[in-house]
């Protein structure tokens, strides 16, 4: 028993994701997560030091009604997509760090389809440099609805050289996609995440797509217990 106590202290436990709760200088810090309702796994984000630490919390799924207010202690909501109404599985909403909330310029917001097969996106800059831009595709809409709304944002996308594309596309990303390629012809943009699951039913369909010309990007899988996909932590180094 003592030396196996001896050599716990020699060697301390270091959990998993401790990296992704410091973040260097030179790093923006964005965490991507379909959370499948903010109103109930709020306390689980608040409580989370990953996303506490974060610059930028974009969520998909959200639930969030137009005459609630949602509290990240250290963050200011930035956009949303407006649900009036009783909650229902819709919409993105996007909160920044307190200190860079004036660095955020030209938000936007938008809605297209009906109560069953809809799109909702919203976006913003950040240091009129870097435009980040949050989807959520619900199940039962179809790939031409998704793009007929990207498409809406194509001039907004198209003032950045450097932009993200990322959220919950509900689309398999696997290799040679109709999505990827659409992403590519009409935004220049490519998968900077990993084919790998997200979801606790084995697809991928959290993605993060980008362009970008002044940046290093590295995109992370992490852990969360706030709803059944796997949040995407993206890295944006500046060169």
């Amino acid at each position: 028993m003592n030396a196996e106590m001896n050599r716990l202290r020699q060697n301390p436990l270091v959990p998993k994701y401790q990296f992704l709760r410091v973040v260097p200088e030179n790093v923006i810090q964005i965490v991507s997560h379909n959370t499948e309702s903010i109103r109930k796994h709020i306390t689980t984000i608040v409580s989370d030091q990953v996303f506490s630490s974060s610059h930028n919390v974009t969520l998909q799924e959200s639930w969030a009604i137009d005459n609630e207010s949602y509290n990240i202690p250290d963050f200011e909501e930035i956009s949303r997509n407006r649900l009036m109404g009783r909650p229902r599985a819709f919409g993105t909403i996007n909160f920044c760090k307190l200190n860079i909330e004036a660095r955020i310029v030209d938000r936007i917001e938008i809605e297209k389809g009906n109560s069953n097969n809809h799109v909702e996106i919203s976006g913003f800059k950040l240091y009129n440099r870097l435009t980040i831009i949050n989807v959520y595709n619900n199940p039962s809409s179809s790939l031409e609805l998704l793009k007929e709304t990207l498409l809406e944002v194509k001039d907004y996308i198209d003032e950045s050289e450097n932009i993200l594309i990322l959220g919950d596309f509900n689309h398999e990303l696997k290799l040679g996609n109709q999505l990827e390629s659409f992403m590519l012809g009409t935004f220049g943009t490519s998968l900077f995440s990993r084919r790998e699951s997200t979801t606790n039913t084995r697809t991928v369909i959290d993605g993060v797509f980008g362009r970008i010309d002044d940046y290093n990007v590295e995109v992370f899988i992490y852990e969360s217990y706030a709803s059944h996909h796997k949040p995407l932590v993206i890295r944006v180094h500046e060169l």
